[in-house]
């Protein structure tokens, strides 16, 4: 077996969220270059048909899918779970990346996420134009909330994933 180089220790919880084809391939590269405790270590997600592979590892899998209306709920635990800050890495699709961070500020949180994501329904949204509802205006709002909200942990947004995350 190949010896990895860690490049990272993170003592704090990891909270991912989404854990399609993009998290499958991420979660082996935090595994080999992150050192960091698998008890703390937490995966969410909608589907359970490949749960097999965490359950494989030891890493807690949370079967149910993060909501405007329950993402408060569901993350303020697992972050404030110490010692140390939490990490966010949102891989998922339909959960609000502004909502997350500005969430993630507020619990001094690190966050990182392949896309600026929003909520379902925004591009559909008929009482919005079209530059409203466009990924345009999803990253303005990642700027506005780091000009409403300056300093503190860092947020890494639209960092892409293949190549991006996968590729790391």
């Amino acid at each position: 077996m190949p010896e990895w180089s860690v490049h990272a220790r993170f003592d704090g919880p990891i909270v991912m969220i989404g854990f399609g084809s993009i998290g499958k391939g991420t979660l082996p590269l935090l595994e080999r270059h992150i050192a960091h405790d698998r008890s703390k270590f937490v995966v969410i997600d909608p589907e359970d048909s490949d749960r097999r592979l965490l359950d494989e590892r030891g890493i807690r899998f949370l079967h149910l899918a993060i909501t405007r209306e329950n993402f408060d709920s569901v993350l303020k635990p697992l972050l404030a779970a110490g010692p140390g800050p939490g990490l966010v890495v949102n891989l998922s699709v339909e959960v609000a990346s502004v909502a997350i961070m500005r969430l993630c500020k507020e619990l001094g949180a690190f966050y990182i996420d392949t896309v600026a994501e929003p909520w379902p329904g925004f591009y559909t949204d008929a009482r919005l134009t079209m530059s409203q509802r466009s990924n345009y205006a999803l990253r303005e709002e990642v700027l506005d909330l780091r000009r409403a909200l300056p300093g503190g942990p860092t947020a890494i947004s639209c960092c892409g994933a293949n190549p991006g995350m996968v590729s790391w």
